[in-house]
């Protein structure tokens, strides 16, 4: 009986067993076809060629900010699936996965923040120029000049988070491997809107110290020709005189 019991464990599985245990796991641990890891993945690359065509235009930025939140949503129904979730609880780069994120969000708040304060900004700059307010519009000014340094340092600080060299993945952590990619894509397309956005806040500034001078230097023009006019009038009246 010993014999029969041994040989009977050792006989294959029947072609429609194999087939749906192959089945059956099919549909609990996500491939690289399925759909949403797919849509994950054109979102990547549709991050990633928006960054690679830098334009600086306002129109191009908008565009971008579009493009980060479509990957951010992909990568949200990607997390919903339980095989991704399981990967990456069990996974000893979640805590730094988590920090990278956590970064991304502070940089983004602080960036709101930012954008604010050039708004009001701008403001004040446009009110003390109808005011003439000189001391105003220097101290709006260096504000203005402040916040723009504070970007460059964002985008910076985010140039660690692209690179994720941190993260040793297998080649079956294809979960991190993909969360990973989407981190690295979201930090270099956000260095970029950080930067364009300085860069249009540079140009800004400076516009209206070009406009603020060329309308103190025509306002100066102004008030000589007035006066030559009204010295050639007074000579005209003293001639008469005479």
């Amino acid at each position: 009986m010993a014999p029969r019991f041994a040989h009977s464990i050792s006989l294959p599985l029947s072609p429609s067993h194999k087939k749906a245990s192959y089945h059956v796991r099919s549909v609990s641990l996500p491939c690289r076809s399925h759909p949403l890891i797919s849509n994950l993945e054109e979102q990547i690359q549709a991050v990633q060629s928006w960054t690679a065509n830098p334009e600086g235009s306002s129109a191009w930025i908008v565009a971008g900010l579009v493009q980060i939140d479509l990957l951010h949503t992909a990568l949200e129904d990607f997390l919903q699936l339980s095989q991704t979730q399981e990967t990456l609880q069990q996974s000893a780069s979640l805590d730094q996965l988590l920090d990278d994120l956590l970064q991304l969000v502070h940089s983004y708040g602080l960036f709101l923040s930012n954008i604010e304060t050039l708004k009001q900004c701008n403001s004040e700059v446009q009110s003390a120029c109808r005011r003439q307010d000189k001391v105003q519009m220097a101290s709006s000014l260096r504000l203005h000049w402040q916040i723009e340094k504070e970007m460059t340092q964002l985008a910076s600080g985010l140039r660690g988070t692209s690179k994720c060299k941190h993260l040793s993945l297998s080649s079956d952590a294809k979960e991190l491997e993909i969360v990973k990619e989407t981190i690295s894509a979201t930090s270099f397309a956000s260095m970029a809107v950080f930067a364009g956005v300085e860069a249009l806040s540079a140009v800004a500034s400076l516009t209206k110290m070009v406009a603020r001078r060329s309308l103190k230097r025509l306002a100066i023009n102004t008030c000589m020709k007035k006066r030559v006019t009204d010295l050639e009038k007074d000579l005209k009246s003293l001639a008469k005189l005479e």
